[in-house]
């Protein structure tokens, strides 16, 4: 048994905490594990509320015979040794079992055309039926089918406890009220003869009715000691008493519930014959889920309020027990009645010892105090039972719902308004519905984007919520299950990504929620990975459990997904994700999310750039303005501007100067950051300003030649800036232009040369233009190694799909440059500078200086970085 009760006015022990006995025993005898906490407690609460329940069931009992076809006795045999079993087998504190409405009509529809109702044949026949019943239910109770009763959701519960209170409340509406509404009236007929009969209401029978809730309501309200069912009821016979003997019950017209049959429930014997049973079987299967679905709904209703907890199967071979004893000692089927189990509890039942004394007091009542039992008005029962269904219905809860859930508040309106129609109706429209929102909830897992945490070392993904995301590696949080219900929807979420955004070749699913994986969902994986691959990106999963795992992998389905396309927990799997992302898209990509990302390195190994534009905002400036820009837009980057002054005092000089610079960038979307430095060198400011923005690339213009030797010259100031600058240094003389044509570069075989290849790839890559490499060689051995170093540099941009051709000249290299570019018609010049190794300073010093002074167009020197780049290295770990 698996329930729970909470006391706290008395130290007990907690029976869910309790043992079961091993074997046969924790099944049968259940009550074993609450008969020692009885012992320690005063039995009074339930010696009253067993006296209340003895009492609503005189009534109704009669009522539910008569609905069956049965003669009256019957519905009261029903109510004893059905109850007794039921309490003691069952798991609810607090559920009474007995005759019902709902079981009552489904007795009769389903065995009054086989036998004429009242015979004894036909009382033969329904209990064949109550023993089938409850075979059926001992059956499902013992192979653990009390889980189906779990699909009855909390709301349905809500509901149906709601619909059925009124339903309670309004099958006393003709005693409550005195008028005459023939016995089985719907309910909206029922408030449909209400209205007519208005008129006719019997003001006497009002007067007790409206008595017996108003002592009720007081009693419960202000003598909470006292039961206020019982003191209800007292009040009410009196005055009804009184009103008979002063007026006369002619004129009243104040009905009781007359004599009653006397006598223990008398030994019987089911029909076993073959053709009652072929009779019964079918009816039989249809009660036996009717009954359960009937007590485990009012048995779950009854401890949604007193917080217990209600075993299925324990319930299950209870009911299933109580109708196959009842069976012979004359009881026809019976279920949880929702009437005497509401009064139970509201009459504060402690233990299932009270439904134990309900069926001994109805013995007694009927040995002993019949007579005077006749002398109960039903106008009184229908006060008290209106009482109690109102205590059924959940005000808190309902509203709870409805502001909570609109899908939810749908599920406990069908439920309730198809209780009101019809009893099980009701229960199984709500239960349909829980399901079938419940499929569709489940059929769309949650898919949500995330991206990295923040934190430092953090491996966890938070919601994307606005945050920029990767334009190409798409993260997002799966949460749910993935089984054939939710492969369509998943497999179409997935789709819809690179629909959006077809950059987004990637998708990384970080599972920690995704609880599980059957086939159908592993086929749109291994679908989706396959397609994802030949669009070039893959399809990958972060933290994915160990139960997924395992069946993916006897599936094949990791083979078809790819080994490496998981990560376990704890992994910096974008560390690992990053390098298989287009480095052309990096490039220009500001949103660098990934702590990768701002590492300087691209994906294919190369640097990413940062520009630094120094203007001094002359008319000279124009050209590597416009340079700078275009290139800063090709790399996707921002640009950084930095003039120099000499004191803060021309800093609105400064302003000025920036500001012309970054108009031309607004204007050709490329973001800019500013920088002021103050200082009488304008070299040194220029070559601290590089450093301190850690930049790749500075552009510096340059003036036009006034005459003489000078013509053929760099310039002091730029030719200390190469010297001097931290970085690359691009060149632009005041006629240059953006480069659209052709990139020439420059090389001789010395370590510089391989950076100047890996600089033109970046610049060739990003610009569209093809390469001519150049080398100088004046010898024939000279020229041997030319072409040896040509061809290893023009096979370096070949592998990155750069167009390129060689180009070996016998001549001075400055020369050989000049004369070069003015051939091919290059408008971009690359050439190194390193003025610390021996073959180097060919192309440094002079060389530089002639080659940037004889040339209109704009020159890079590339210079050795402090971390060398290693393009041979990057190509051949992608190999």
């Amino acid at each position: 048994m698996a329930s729970s009760l909470s006391f706290p006015d008395e130290n007990l022990p907690d029976p869910a905490q309790m043992k079961l006995p091993a074997g046969p025993m924790g099944k049968f005898f259940p009550f074993l594990l609450w008969w020692h906490a009885i012992t320690r407690r005063t039995l009074k609460d339930d010696l009253l509320a067993g006296f209340s329940g003895a009492l609503i069931v005189l009534p109704q009992g009669v009522a539910f015979a008569t609905i069956a076809g049965l003669p009256p006795q019957y519905g009261l045999y029903a109510a004893m040794v059905p109850a007794v079993i039921g309490a003691l087998f069952g798991s609810s504190w607090h559920l009474v079992s007995g005759p019902t409405t709902a079981i009552s009509i489904a007795v009769f529809a389903a065995l009054s055309h086989t036998a004429e109702p009242g015979s004894a044949e036909y009382i033969s026949l329904v209990l064949t039926l109550t023993f089938l019943v409850g075979v059926f239910q001992l059956i499902l109770g013992l192979a653990r089918m009390g889980a189906l009763v779990n699909f009855i959701s909390h709301t349905v519960v809500i509901g149906f406890t709601a619909g059925a209170a009124i339903l309670i409340a309004a099958s006393q509406v003709k005693n409550f009220f005195g008028i005459a509404i023939p016995r089985g009236t719907p309910f909206y007929e029922i408030v449909h003869q209400l209205m007519l009969q208005f008129a006719d209401i019997n003001p006497w029978v009002l007067t007790v009715s409206l008595v017996t809730l108003a002592t009720g309501i007081l009693t419960k309200r202000y003598v909470k000691k006292i039961p206020y069912m019982i003191a209800a009821m007292i009040v009410g016979s009196i005055v009804a008493e009184i009103l008979n003997i002063w007026i006369g019950q002619e004129i009243t017209g104040i009905k009781t519930v007359g004599a009653l049959p006397s006598g223990l429930p008398p030994i019987s014997t089911p029909d076993f014959s073959l053709d009652a049973l072929k009779k019964t079987v079918g009816p039989a299967l249809v009660i036996t889920m009717l009954a359960l679905t009937e007590a485990v709904s009012i048995a779950r209703a009854i401890a949604v309020r007193s917080e217990q907890r209600i075993d299925g199967n324990q319930e299950f071979i209870g009911q299933g027990l109580s109708n196959i004893i009842g069976s012979f000692f004359s009881a026809y089927a019976s279920s949880g009645s929702f009437n005497r189990s509401g009064v139970n509890y509201e009459a504060g039942a402690r233990t299932p010892l009270a439904s134990v004394f309900a069926s001994i007091f109805l013995v007694l009542v009927l040995l002993v105090v019949a007579p005077l039992a006749a002398y109960l008005p039903n106008a009184a029962m229908a006060g008290i039972l209106f009482l109690v269904a109102w205590g059924l219905i959940d005000f808190h809860h309902i509203g709870h719902i409805w502001h909570t859930s609109k899908a939810e508040s749908a599920i406990l309106a069908a439920t309730l308004i198809g209780t009101l129609i019809n009893l099980e109706l009701g229960i199984f429209l709500g239960v349909f519905l829980s399901l079938l929102m419940f499929l569709y909830r489940t059929s769309r897992p949650e898919v949500i984007p995330v991206v990295p945490a923040p934190e430092e070392g953090a491996y966890h993904f938070v919601r994307a919520k606005g945050r920029p995301e990767c334009p190409q590696l798409r993260i997002v949080r799966v949460t749910g299950s993935f089984y054939f219900g939710a492969a369509s929807y998943v497999q179409q979420v997935l789709q819809q990504i690179d629909e959006d955004n077809p950059q987004q070749k990637s998708v990384l699913l970080t599972c920690s929620g995704l609880s599980y994986i059957d086939i159908a969902g592993a086929e749109v994986l291994a679908q989706e990975a396959r397609r994802r691959r030949r669009l070039g990106g893959g399809l990958y999963f972060y933290r994915l459990n160990e139960t997924n795992m395992q069946m993916l992998r006897q599936g094949g389905y990791t083979h078809e997904i790819g080994e490496g396309a998981f990560f376990p927990v704890m992994t910096n799997v974008t560390k690992a994700l990053y390098w298989t992302l287009n480095p052309d898209i990096c490039r220009t990509c500001k949103t660098r999310i990934f702590k990768e990302c701002n590492a300087g390195i691209l994906p294919d190994g190369f640097r990413r750039q940062r520009l630094l534009l120094a203007t001094d905002g002359s008319e000279f400036s124009h050209a590597p303005e416009e340079i700078a820009i275009a290139l800063a837009r090709s790399f996707g980057v921002t640009l950084d501007m930095v003039t120099s002054v000499e004191s803060t005092d021309d800093d609105e000089i400064a302003k000025v100067r920036l500001g012309q610079a970054e108009r031309k960038a607004l204007i050709a979307g490329v973001d800019t950051e500013t920088i002021i430095h103050h200082g009488k060198s304008p070299v040194e400011q220029i070559v601290a300003a590089a450093a301190a923005a850690d930049s790749n690339i500075l552009v510096i213009g340059r003036r036009p030649p006034r005459g003489g030797m000078k013509e053929h010259l760099l310039g002091d100031i730029a030719q200390q800036i190469i010297m001097n600058a931290p970085c690359h240094v691009l060149v632009a003389n005041w006629q240059a232009q953006p480069w659209q044509k052709r990139i020439l570069m420059t090389t001789d075989g010395s370590p510089i040369s391989t950076t100047v290849v890996e600089v033109a790839a970046q610049i060739a890559k990003v610009a569209h233009l093809p390469v001519t490499v150049l080398a100088a060689a004046s010898t024939d051995a000279e020229r041997a190694k030319a072409e040896e170093d040509v061809a290893e540099k023009i096979g370096l941009l070949r592998v990155e799909g750069i167009t390129c051709e060689a180009a070996i000249v016998a001549k001075p290299p400055e020369r050989a440059i000049i004369d070069t570019v003015q051939e091919i018609g290059a408008d971009l010049v690359i050439i190194g500078n390193d003025q610390h190794k021996g073959l180097s300073r060919k192309l440094a010093g002079q060389t530089t200086d002639r080659v940037v002074g004889g040339l209109n167009c704009a020159v890079l020197v590339v210079k050795r970085a402090p971390e060398p780049d290693n393009l041979v290295a990057a190509v051949q770990k992608q190999a």
